[in-house]
């Protein structure tokens, strides 16, 4: 069963804890729609259909030959990570400087945004190959799921046909929406309000957002940057060039795309540490992220922020 963090916030009897997923969800434009599945271990191996290798189904006479053919399945492995930090403050500072801000409330606030912000950075660059982190979308979407604008190093501005090209790839469902940074969602808004036809739509919560398509909300991100590389027209790096990706997402515990986690957020705090006069908060988060079918997400990549024509 998955649940979003907002519905977790409801469930939690802890003020500091629910604190901090209401500031989390604030930070992060993903947070609030994405759904997470509760693990009771630090990992989950799923199987995939193998679609090289799916079997057969035929016509046969009344009294035909009927021939077997079973399907084949790939294991994936999905794993948990730490996510989380710790902060302290002096005992002087908590007691003499605490009149118009809470010393320890504040470092609080600012740890959790950072962990926000790793977080949805992560959905997108996560490698669990080289660092304590889950993998991202551009680990994860495989080669079928990839629309590609530019070629070789060089990258193309948007067009209407690559957006379509990218929502059509994503199957069994709509996406929920499209992930793009500030730079195309000005390009993109631009074009759409010359053409008389950019719509806008207000999700659940309140937020106003452009729509695309079939009522897909377009929502925007500060950790796509403009500076993705992209070789032999394809994605390549982070940083290094002048292009970006969007993506097409499709939620979903069992089918889509989700998060995982085991004891949802969990906070320690100790009044007095024994090797100096201060106290201390940890913010601990065992997390990761699952993609259950490869065709639940999609990615546009090579993006610049030229002009559309």
């Amino acid at each position: 069963m998955a649940v979003t963090l907002s519905q977790a916030q409801a469930l939690t009897q802890d003020k500091l804890v629910k604190g901090i997923i209401e500031e989390l969800i604030k930070q992060s434009p993903l947070m609030a729609r994405y759904p997470f599945v509760e693990l009771n271990s630090s990992g989950i191996t799923i199987n995939r259909e193998d679609e090289d290798n799916m079997g057969s189904v035929g016509f046969y006479a009344p009294d035909g030959i009927w021939v077997e053919s079973s399907a084949a399945t790939t294991p994936a492995t999905f794993r948990l990570t730490v996510l989380g930090g710790q902060c302290d403050v002096p005992g002087l500072y908590q007691r003499s400087m605490s009149n118009i801000n809470d010393q320890m409330a504040e470092q609080v606030k600012i740890k959790t945004k950072l962990m926000a912000h790793t977080f949805d950075r992560t959905v997108i660059y996560g490698n669990d190959d080289n660092k304590n982190e889950f993998d991202g979308l551009h680990v994860l979407i495989p080669s079928g799921q990839q629309v590609h604008l530019g070629s070789g190093s060089t990258g193309a501005a948007l067009t209407f046909k690559a957006l379509d090209q990218l929502v059509g790839k994503v199957k069994g469902g709509k996406p929920d929406l499209l992930l793009m940074n500030s730079d195309i969602h000005i390009v993109l808004t631009n074009k759409l309000r010359t053409m008389g036809a950019l719509n806008l739509s207000k999700d659940e919560f309140g937020e106003l957002w452009t729509v695309w398509g079939n009522n897909i909300p377009i929502i925007v991100t500060d950790w796509i940057p403009q500076t993705e590389t992209i070789s032999g027209g394809a994605y390549s790096a982070e940083t290094g060039g002048n292009t970006s990706s969007i993506f097409a997402i499709r939620f979903g515990a069992g089918d889509g795309l989700a998060g995982l986690q085991n004891g949802g957020i969990a906070t320690k705090y100790w009044e007095d540490l024994e090797d100096k006069d201060a106290a201390r908060t940890r913010i601990r988060w065992y997390v990761g992220q699952i993609l259950y079918s490869t065709k639940a997400v999609a990615v546009l990549d090579g993006v610049t922020a030229d002009d559309m024509s």
